[in-house]
């Protein structure tokens, strides 16, 4: 009996095992909606390619095309006014209309690289801008002023470049001059040149190189002086030749 009562117990402990659930398993594969990370690649920064200015000037270039390796010493001096140009249209200005004197001053011992402290020696600009037309005279007369003094710092060569302590600062191509009063009555372009255009000639700041032709340029424009090589669009340029 008490073998029978053990196999009927034996036997009931099976079928509940059989009836049990089976353990459950994990599926490694996500279901629709189940957010995934994917690496992600690291951004790249954007190359932007700059042209070498020509080491030599291109006599078959534009007037108003400026020579990015012009020597800074060839600034100096007295420069009259040949040509105007102002949206598209050059002319020639009238006699006597406008004279740009520039003078160099030299710091021997300038702090041009903080880091290295490396000293050289600079030029500093000075620019004065008079005009020989009786009426801009007049009008400037009665403003207080008799013409526009400008300044260009060694820092204002955009293409500048730090060399051996004690030596000349490489300052080639344009750079940038600031002219005090001229915000007062601008340029005159009208009278120095019988172009009538409508445009704003109060900035302050002007750019300031020689062309291809040796000739000083000195005007306004939207281009950027710290990509050299690179031509902008004169909103307006005064061109001059050196007096002899």
């Amino acid at each position: 009996m008490k073998k029978i009562l053990f196999l009927c117990l034996a036997l009931c402990m099976l079928m509940l095992a059989a009836c049990s659930p089976a353990a459950e398993t994990t599926d490694p594969t996500p279901t629709q909606g189940t957010a995934t990370t994917e690496p992600t690649a690291a951004p790249t920064e954007e190359v932007v390619e700059t042209e070498t200015p020509a080491a030599t000037a291109d006599p078959n270039a534009a007037p108003t095309d400026l020579f990015y390796s012009s020597d800074v010493s060839e600034l100096e001096g007295t420069w009259n006014l040949a040509q105007v140009y102002v949206g598209g249209e050059t002319a020639d200005a009238v006699d006597g209309a406008a004279t740009l004197s520039i003078t160099f001053s030299l710091d021997p011992s300038e702090l041009v690289d903080d880091a290295a402290y490396i000293h050289n020696q600079v030029y500093n600009l000075t620019g004065d801008l008079t005009f020989g037309v009786a009426a801009i005279q007049e009008a400037l007369s009665a403003e207080g002023v008799d013409g526009y003094r400008g300044s260009t710092a060694w820092s204002d060569f955009p293409q500048g470049e730090v060399v051996a302590e004690g030596e000349f600062y490489k300052q080639p191509g344009p750079a940038t001059m600031r002219f005090k009063d001229i915000d007062i009555c601008g340029l005159f372009l009208e009278e120095l040149s019988g172009i009538g255009a409508d445009v704003d000639t109060t900035e302050r700041t002007l750019i300031i190189g020689l062309n291809n032709q040796g000739q000083l340029l000195l005007g306004y424009s939207d281009e950027h002086l710290e990509r050299p090589g690179t031509e902008g669009e004169w909103a307006y340029c005064l061109i001059f030749d050196k007096a002899a």
